[in-house]
């Protein structure tokens, strides 16, 4: 079963982003599966969660926070559909020493690791895990630029960057449980720098986009839609022969990798490079386009939030 993330609304505000919010839900601890898994305790330090096992299971919990996971399920994810003999006495152990680590000298009822008849879940709210909370900023970041706020989008996107350190769920790299929502959030990070970079080029700070498009090219030598990202921010710092450089290596990759030319995007652009287009030069700033029933509210630290109107929107009070 996959979470889906991209639900929640758990938005820290500015200034949180290196030390979550501490939510009384979850006693003050915050959890991270992006990189290895990591439980940091209301003074910011990582806990001890235990053995190898112990943090694997952990981490099948967390992969589905607040779902109820069978015992029988669990030992078979947790062994891999290879549960050895005395499995569940054993996984049994593992999640008396979790409670012992996230709720020390609490007895039943437990607020975090619940149990339901012969079930188990992490009751885990979104704001104290590390992937709600980069998906939540995420769509912040996206509802501010479809407004036109791209300053705020920008804003928004960068302090869900900060909180990648890693692929996510990667106690669990040998286990297929994992697999699909892992997927999912590398591509939704990978979604989320192009969407960042798009930003930047309307806002006219094609500069500052290209080293991190740059990096996502090497990383993603097939994705057209950085690569387009780049060559355009390269043009528009008077780099033209380089942005010609990396077309060019992108049509000999599509020609040695897939047998196929670029496409539309890519082979458009090049001839509109090649006749100094006037259309590729640096847009001016818009303005924030007025919607009919006023910004898309996000929640904010606690609080609602507009995403912050460009400085000739008509919304700005004068």
């Amino acid at each position: 079963m996959s979470v889906v993330f991209h639900m929640t609304r758990g938005i820290p505000s500015r200034g949180q982003v290196g030390e979550p919010p501490r939510s009384d839900e979850s006693g003050g601890l915050s959890f991270h599966v992006s990189g290895p898994t990591r439980v940091l305790g209301p003074d910011g330090r990582a806990l001890n969660i235990g053995p190898r096992r112990q943090r694997e299971l952990l981490t099948l919990l967390l992969l589905r926070p607040g779902v109820a996971v069978p015992v029988e399920r669990l030992a078979e994810e947790l062994w891999n559909g290879r549960p050895p003999p005395g499995a569940r006495s054993t996984l049994h152990a593992y999640l008396s020493g979790l409670r012992r680590v996230l709720e020390p000298g609490r007895r039943a009822p437990y607020r975090l690791l619940t149990t339901r008849d012969d079930s188990y879940a992490l009751e885990v709210p979104a704001e104290s895990l590390d992937v709600a909370r980069l998906c939540a900023l995420t769509d912040a970041g996206r509802a501010a630029g479809v407004v036109g706020a791209y300053e705020r989008a920008d804003e928004l996107l960068g302090e869900a960057r900060l909180l990648w350190r890693g692929e996510p769920f990667a106690e669990l790299a040998d286990h297929d449980v994992a697999e699909s929502e892992r997927a999912r959030l590398v591509e939704e990070y990978t979604s989320l720098r192009e969407e960042a970079a798009e930003y930047r080029l309307a806002m006219g700070a094609h500069a500052s986009a290209i080293g991190d498009l740059m990096s996502l090219v090497r990383a993603h030598p097939l994705r057209e839609r950085p690569r387009a990202q780049l060559v355009l921010a390269l043009y528009r710092s008077g780099r033209q022969a380089e942005a010609l450089q990396v077309l060019e290596a992108g049509r000999r990759l599509c020609a040695e990798e897939l047998g196929l030319d670029p496409g539309p995007r890519l082979r458009d652009l090049q001839a509109a490079i090649l006749r100094q287009d006037p259309t590729l030069s640096a847009p001016p700033r818009p303005p924030a386009p007025a919607p009919i029933c006023g910004y898309r509210r996000t929640r904010v630290a606690g609080r609602a939030h507009h995403p912050r109107p460009h400085r000739d929107s008509p919304h700005r009070r004068r």
